[in-house]
Parts: C-alpha cells; sequence; structure tokens
C-alpha cells in the first residue's frame, strides 16, 4: 500500500509564500500528491489492481525532506533543463551573457534560483487538477527576459498524469526548456536495474570531459544506449563504455526519431483538454514482475535518460518515505539505481550549439508544452 502522506507537514511559509501539498484523485484510481515548492510530483500512486494503490514515485514525506534533500527530487525545471556549459549562453547577432552556476562552472537545472526552487503560485485547485503559476526573471536566473508560465496537472481517467504548459514571453526574446524530473520504480522498491526500457531513438548526444554536450550526435547501435528494443536498465547501465564512465553512469540525452506525432494504433496519444496536440511517444518503462509499465508521451524532441547513479544511500540526502511493504516508520534509503529519471526536453545546452534547434521565443509569443506519464 502507499505511504500515507500528511498534508501538514508540507505547510509552511517560505520566501514569503505559503507551501502546500495538494492530492489529484483520477477516476481510474490514479492519485497524485504535488507540492507548490518546486511545483514537485511528492507521490505518484497507481492501482494495483487489488484494491490497494503503489506507490511509483521516489520522495520525501515532508517539506523539510525536500529542502535537505536531492534538490530535484520530483521538481519541475526551468528555465533551461540540463546544463548550460561555463554558464555561457549565447545570444543570436550578441555577445554571450554570463549567467549563475550551481554545477561546478555550469548552470545546471535552472540555476541556483531555478523553478525548483520556487514556491508556485497556486491558482486552481479541484479534484483531479491543480493549476500553478511562476513568473521566470532576469534576476533570478540570469536568462534575458521574463516568462509568466502556467503549468497544470490533470490525473486523468486512464490513468494517465499530463502535466501541460503555456509560457508567455513577456518582453525580451528568451530561450524556454522545461521538463520533469521525477524518479520512478515501477516496483514500488528496490532497484530499477530489472526494469525495461524502449527509447525509439537512433542517436544520442555524447558528453565530453565536463560532462557537457559534444554538440554532435553519436549512433546509439552497440552502445549502451541503443533502446530501440525493450533492454533491461541494468544491462545498459553495466555495459563498459568511455561514455558511462565519464557521466558517472547512464545520463545521456536520446533524439527520438522522426518528427511526427506518433501515429501508431496501438499506441494512441492520450487525450485530455488540458495537454497541446503534437504529443509523440517517448519511452516505456515496465517492470517484469510485476507487470506495471509507464508510457511517456511529451512534445519535446528527445529525453534525458538518468538511472539514478546519484543516489548515493547517503542518510542526509537519500532517505526516503517508507517503499511500498515496508513498515510505516521504515524509510527507504536509496542506493544507486533506485529510480530512474525519464526527462523530455530540447537539445542539451543547444543555445551554445550552432547544429543544435533552438527557438528563440520572442516578446508576445506563447510557448505550449507538455509530458504525460500514463501508467498501465
Amino acid at each position: 500500500m502507499a505511504h500515507t502522506l500528511l498534508r501538514e507537514a508540507f505547510q509552511r511559509n517560505l520566501h514569503g509564500q505559503r507551501t502546500d501539498l495538494f492530492t489529484l484523485n483520477g477516476a481510474g484510481g490514479l492519485q497524485v500528491a504535488v507540492s507548490n515548492y518546486g511545483a514537485r510530483l511528492v507521490q505518484v500512486a497507481v492501482p494495483d489492481g487489488q484494491g490497494g494503490r503503489v506507490d511509483v514515485a521516489l520522495g520525501y514525506d515532508s517539506l523539510q525532506g525536500y529542502l535537505d534533500g536531492q534538490l530535484s527530487m520530483g521538481a519541475f525545471i526551468g528555465r533551461w533543463a540540463g546544463r548550460l556549459r561555463q554558464g555561457r549562453l549565447a545570444v543570436p547577432g550578441g555577445q554571450p551573457l554570463q549567467l549563475p552556476t550551481n554545477s561546478g562552472p555550469h548552470h545546471h537545472h535552472g540555476g541556483p534560483r531555478g523553478s525548483r526552487f520556487q514556491v508556485f503560485d497556486v491558482e486552481a485547485a479541484g479534484p483531479d487538477t491543480l493549476v500553478l503559476g511562476h513568473t521566470f526573471r532576469t534576476e533570478d536566473d540570469g536568462l534575458p527576459g521574463t516568462v509568466r508560465l502556467q503549468l497544470a496537472l490533470h490525473a486523468a481517467h486512464d490513468n494517465a498524469l499530463h502535466m501541460a504548459w503555456t509560457a508567455e514571453v513577456a518582453d525580451a526574446p528568451t530561450v524556454f526548456n522545461p521538463t520533469g524530473h521525477a524518479f520512478f520504480n515501477l516496483a514500488g522498491a528496490g532497484s530499477t536495474h530489472g526494469h525495461t526500457l524502449q527509447v525509439p531513438a537512433s542517436h544520442y548526444v555524447p558528453l565530453e570531459a565536463d560532462v557537457c554536450p559534444s554538440g554532435a550526435l553519436a549512433l546509439v547501435q552497440g552502445a549502451p544506449f541503443d533502446f530501440r528494443a525493450p533492454r533491461r536498465v541494468g544491462d545498459a547501465a553495466g555495459q563498459p563504455h568511455e561514455q558511462l564512465a565519464r557521466a558517472g553512469g547512464l545520463d545521456h540525452y536520446l533524439v527520438l526519431d522522426g518528427n511526427a506525432p506518433d501515429s501508431s494504433p496501438a499506441l494512441q496519444a492520450p487525450a485530455s483538454a488540458i495537454t497541446p496536440p503534437g504529443l509523440r511517444m517517448t519511452a516505456l518503462l515496465a517492470e517484469p514482475d510485476s507487470g506495471r509499465a509507464m508510457e511517456v508521451w511529451s512534445t519535446a524532441p528527445g529525453v534525458q535518460v538518468y538511472a539514478g547513479h546519484g543516489l548515493k544511500a547517503d542518510p542526509q540526502r537519500d532517505l526516503g518515505r517508507p517503499a511500498c511493504g515496508a513498515a510505516e516508520g521504515d524509510g527507504w534509503l536509496w542506493h544507486p539505481g533506485d529510480g530512474i529519471c525519464l526527462e523530455p526536453m530540447e537539445y542539451p545546452d543547444a543555445p551554445n550549439h550552432p547544429a543544435f534547434p533552438c527557438r528563440w521565443w520572442q516578446p508576445g509569443e506563447v510557448v505550449r508544452g507538455a509530458i504525460v506519464y500514463r501508467f498501465t
């Protein structure tokens, strides 16, 4: 059974704003808990077929856990996901901008004041839908201009969690590249190395010695990043390869094949009033013992696959709420590989690589995008 969360443990005045916990209940039995601190997915509990639910997302049982723990756990990442090398943002026709850095010399996951550290405004809260708002400002992340974000989360009847956003560019050209950073474990406990993963991607982005993208593409054939057919995560993460050694594990961007939304009759895109058109099948994660699976759909051109080697069994950062089946008082000390992140997003470090597509959004334009996790 899924661990019971106490709403009061997430309520606090932080940065002059009120934090809270909201529970969304889908008609099919999906239950999702969301904190407006970083718009974090705190819990994703799916029906177990026996009248209960299994929690398939890692998380803490209080706001303090998120303040002290893994920085990106469950968070909505923006304004720019991934690393921008040396905190540099190349500007078309202008001088590069220097951004604040927070991962060695690099600007990472929105910088030291990115959205994962912000308290989102609560614009609407209902039984199955939550709408949050946040304004990205240059004084927070160093990126040019102001962007007003509205993020809608919806627990749908078909056990799909829809995360859809609109982002209005207010006063200067800018870039925008958000993602979701939930750690999933479809077994509800233990390692994800026995999970299988499938991603329709023939190319990946290699990393250089500083763990930033090279600016080129490489074929996945023969490499640990070949998930075109279902493959055990542990087999990929354990394959000897210079790129895995460089990154410390499996943490690479895979470029989805083709540019059109998936039209396969066997995998129909989840429909929702809040989700924009253009969803494509991004990844399929499955846990063989339970038969549980998660489809990831998105509007992004690729996905960062991170197999969770940053979970280090450190009691200060990696002690989460009890795993499914554990006694209520026993926290789950996360070891490497106990959770996997599938992060749909734009090409990494794209503004600094002419070969990578990167759109600069103009004042008055609205960016629309979505990620959908559907559980079967």
